[in-house]
């Protein structure tokens, strides 16, 4: 009896159990379903290996835990973007080592407020503004266009994540636009760029070297036809802003949102004018 119980346990435990995991968001569960129970997309769930579980033993402590009334908040102040509207959508401004989620459809405007709020920041300190979906002279075009020319706002046309976290060591700014992350990859994880587990690999190495640096960074994300943010839901919760910029493409009022933030209130608006010479603050709406 015991001989049969111990063979039933070894090829029981020797069987690979499967999982099924949603393409979109990440979800799991142990049964294949038609809907994925956390970004309800249909049809996105698919059947693979369940990870080999490890246990994680106790490490080495490098900084040992201080008592929370000797830990300066300095380091977290919000430094003003130069853009009022947005400021108060951030909750002050930009944090050092904080990361922005910042979505919006084609053609709303975007690139050109980055562009703006990058040459405004460029003139306190470095800003590198990487480019995966244009070409260098068609950004410099854009900044000419807007008045947006600053010595010190750095700019790169580079879609490999480590040759952008090479720009990011060497230039050691306060603040990376990355336009967009869904153009970065890197050859060490597979899937097609800005797929599931290409946007995944990309975001997380690019937060935490935001988060090492203490570097301000704002990562551009597309949005898909029902308005999310394209990708896996969980780069929402690895970001500590998430910002939406919305509009009709039939006017020119601007409306950036905040779904999500860390470092203030989430139910603030900002609005803006967008035309030929950039992108303005409108402080009273009414005009």
């Amino acid at each position: 009896m015991s001989r049969l119980s111990a063979h039933g346990s070894s090829k029981s435990n020797g069987r690979i159990r499967e999982i099924h995991r949603c393409r979109e968001c990440g979800w799991q569960t142990a049964k294949w379903v038609g809907r994925c129970g956390e970004c309800q997309s249909w049809g996105t769930i698919t059947d693979t290996a369940a990870p080999v579980g490890r246990e994680v033993r106790p490490g080495p402590v490098t900084v040992p835990a201080v008592p929370i009334t000797e830990v300066t908040g300095s380091e977290a102040a919000a430094e003003s973007t130069g853009l009022g509207e947005l400021d108060r959508v951030l909750g002050g401004g930009l944090v050092a080592g904080s990361v922005i989620l910042l979505s919006g459809e084609p053609g709303v405007g975007k690139s050109t407020l980055l562009l703006d709020l990058a040459s405004r920041m460029a003139n306190r300190s470095p800003v590198l503004y990487v480019t995966g979906e244009e070409s260098a002279a068609q950004v410099r075009l854009r900044a000419e266009r807007i008045g947006a020319l600053q010595s010190n706002l750095l700019l790169t046309a580079e879609s490999n994540l480590a040759t952008v976290l090479g720009h990011i060591e060497q230039a050691q700014p306060a603040l990376v636009i990355v336009d967009s992350v869904q153009t970065i990859s890197t050859p060490t994880v597979e899937g097609v760029v800005g797929g599931v587990s290409q946007i995944r690999e990309v975001a997380t190495a690019l937060i935490a070297i935001a988060k090492r640096s203490s570097a301000a960074m704002i990562l551009v994300g597309h949005v898909t036809k029902d308005g999310g943010v394209a990708g896996p839901r969980t780069l929402e919760h690895l970001v500590d802003v998430v910002l939406s910029i919305e509009g009709d493409p039939q006017t020119r009022l601007r409306l950036v949102r905040a779904a999500k933030n860390r470092y203030g209130p989430a139910d603030e608006v900002g609005c803006f004018e967008l035309s030929e010479a950039g992108i303005r603050e409108l402080v009273d709406p009414s005009e």
